[in-house]
């Protein structure tokens, strides 16, 4: 019977697991989901629907029924500062967590063609969507070196804005991260832990490399 080999990233804000697992799947040919764009994808959906944020019932169901297949990942609107607010405030509730994490587990388990594997990024992969992933990283950096991250990406991107904001929104969100109710951000007990402060994203994907191959050979 054909299974996956699984990879969970999780990690901070900004910390560069999104890049690292773009990187990975790549080098080692395995399928790539950012779970992290499944939530903005819905706050960008539940937009459209015009849909107040906190009527749970209605999120519910127009994100049940949505064909997530469809929908343009490669949006730019989706990294917006708007959407990014909007995803973080949503994601904290139950009843929408549960319905993505059925999807997230449906393609960690399907066969994507020729890929060997699949890599899911997000915040509470390790710990949640896949508890018993065959490699587990835990991606962080210091704060204002993730702030300067985004800043520079949200000012490639043609968003005007300022530094000190990009630094607060990122320290609020690490803290609705990790004080959330439900599925908190934090490291998986045997995750391997990835500090990218000092490192950059080339640095990053070979010390991650080479925990890969070392667990895969």
């Amino acid at each position: 019977m054909f299974k996956n080999i699984t990879i969970a990233i999780d990690g901070t804000a900004a910390s560069g697991k999104g890049t690292l697992a773009r990187s990975l799947s790549k080098e080692f040919n395995f399928a790539y989901l950012d779970t992290g764009k499944l939530y903005r994808a819905s706050a960008v959906i539940i937009k459209k629907a015009d849909i107040n944020y906190e009527n749970i019932k209605d999120i519910k169901k127009v994100i049940r029924n949505y064909d997530f297949s469809k929908f343009d990942f490669l949006n730019n609107s989706l990294k917006s500062d708007e959407i990014s607010k909007l995803a973080s405030m949503i994601s904290g509730y139950k009843e929408l967590r549960e319905i993505l994490l059925e999807y997230q587990k449906y393609f960690s388990n399907k066969k994507h063609g020729d890929k060997i594997g699949v890599i899911l990024d997000g915040r509470d992969i390790g710990t949640v969507v896949l508890p018993e992933a065959d490699i587990k990283f835990f991606v962080t950096a210091s704060l204002s070196i993730r702030a300067e991250r985004r800043w520079k990406e949200l000012i490639s991107l043609g968003q005007s804005t300022i530094k000190r904001r990009v630094e607060k929104d990122i320290r609020d969100r690490d803290v609705r991260d990790s004080q959330r109710k439900h599925s908190p951000l934090v490291a998986a007990l045997d995750a391997i832990l990835l500090d990218t402060t000092n490192l950059d994203a080339n640095e990053s994907f070979l010390l991650a490399k080479r925990y890969v191959e070392e667990r895969l050979n």
